[in-house]
């Protein structure tokens, strides 16, 4: 099965992403002419003979922490027999020793350098940079050893399983680094030290390599937020929605907002990332889900679909007062007053409303909370009456559902709007 390939799969896929930029590079196409290899080092030539050369070598295979994890996924919920969970898949972390090598000086040194950055802009190698490189490695050498294992297997599915990995430096102290190169049995050369996450190995059954492709290849939504530019700022109907995640990019990829049937269609997808604009919705907590829709058939679609996460769409609302009258209390004089507030989107008339009134006074502070009137059917205005309130101005906040509306700012920095005089 290619799924035994996952090992040299990430080899080789590192391997020409550090090759394609050396044709790129400035500063290491000063160095000249460089080979990039993936032998054990003691096969690299050294001394007289050694040249410009950029090695990545596997050093070390190890149990990935999330194997557990992996497991409960792989017999859930796609497994339908207890034949699954004796055999669940390996998932390995894969331990590798990056050495350069050179016969003038600084040589080793600025390709070590680079080949660390170019580790370090690329933490995470999606799918889709997978089969690219492997359609790269591929075609370069076509008589090679990898070329020729993964003929007349399809790069695609290849890239699939072995999915997203993680690349991270594993920084070791001087007594771990000396027993690795003991234990090569070589020269010690400049060198650094990663680890790759996580690779999955499946036994050979055409079943169960369906169903790990199912669970591998689900989206997953990890946070939901919005754009730095509206750090900060409430989510309301207009918003840009960003959905983070991994795996996010399918063949079409669609968007559930709470138990709504109509998928929306995002106006962004990213591999990472989906941006996606608020449609109108009720304020209140909505659920926020990833659909990948692909086609098996001409006459059936398959729906993907993703973990829900939740966020909460804020209303807006303008306020105008229509009455005040005067009224006698032992207390002073109060006020009587009919708050009409109008609210974007549409409050429906089965929803909580509360009206929160803040008097905006350094001597005194003053507050107001109070139940809005059941509607009959829903609507964007609502008029609230108020008695025994004291003159004064405040400001104004709706909780519909529990989501607030928010107060805007002036120059100052002091919340100013909305608000109404009471006088």
């Amino acid at each position: 099965m290619s799924n035994a390939l996952s090992i040299a799969t990430v080899t080789a896929v590192i391997k020409n992403l550090l090759e394609n930029g050396l044709v790129s590079d400035a500063i290491a196409a000063s160095v000249g002419d460089v080979l990039v290899t993936a032998l054990p080092p003691d096969k690299i030539q050294v001394g007289t003979d050694e040249r410009a050369q950029i090695n990545l070598f596997l050093y070390h295979v190890t149990q990935n922490r999330n194997v557990d994890w992996i497991s409960q996924e792989y017999r859930s919920p796609y497994s339908t027999s207890n034949t699954y969970s004796t055999n669940p898949p390996l998932a390995l972390d894969l331990h590798y020793v990056l050495t350069a090598y050179g016969p003038k000086d600084f040589q080793a040194e600025i390709l070590l350098g680079y080949a660390m950055q170019m580790l370090h802009k690329l933490p995470t190698i999606t799918s889709e940079t997978i089969e690219n490189a492997l359609k790269n490695a591929a075609e370069t050498s076509t008589s090679g050893v990898f070329s020729q294992a993964i003929t007349g297997l399809s790069v695609s599915n290849l890239a699939l399983k072995v999915g997203q990995i993680k690349v991270s430096p594993a920084f070791l102290n001087m007594e771990e680094t000396s027993r690795i190169w003991s234990a090569l049995q070589t020269n010690y050369r400049p060198s650094a030290t990663y680890q790759v996450s996580m690779v999955l190995i499946e036994s050979d059954s055409t079943d169960k390599s369906e169903v790990l492709n199912l669970v591998l290849s689900e989206p997953s939504i990890e946070q939901i937020t919005t754009p730095s530019s509206q750090a900060g700022a409430n989510i309301t109907v207009g918003s840009t929605l960003l959905i983070r995640g991994k795996r996010l990019r399918g063949d079409i990829t669609k968007v559930r907002l709470s138990n709504i049937d109509k998928l929306f269609t995002p106006f962004d997808v990213q591999d990472t990332q989906v941006s996606l604009q608020v449609p109108p919705l009720r304020a209140g907590v909505h659920t926020v889900q990833i659909i990948h829709e692909t086609m098996r058939s001409t006459e059936q679609h398959n729906l993907v679909e993703s973990n829900v996460m939740a966020f909460v769409l804020h209303p807006k609302i303008t306020v105008e007062t229509r009455t005040v009258q005067s009224l006698q209390s032992n207390n002073g004089d109060l006020r009587s007053i009919d708050i009409s507030v109008k609210f974007s989107p549409k409050v429906g008339k089965d929803q909580r409303v509360i009206l929160q009134l803040n008097r905006i006074s350094n001597n005194e502070a003053i507050a107001y909370s109070l139940l809005a009137p059941a509607q009959t059917e829903d609507t964007d205005t609502i008029t609230v009456p108020l008695k025994n309130i004291k003159p004064g101005e405040y400001l104004v906040r709706v909780k519909v559902d529990g989501a607030e509306s928010a107060l805007s700012k002036n120059p100052s920095g002091e919340y100013d709007s909305p608000r109404i005089t009471i006088k």
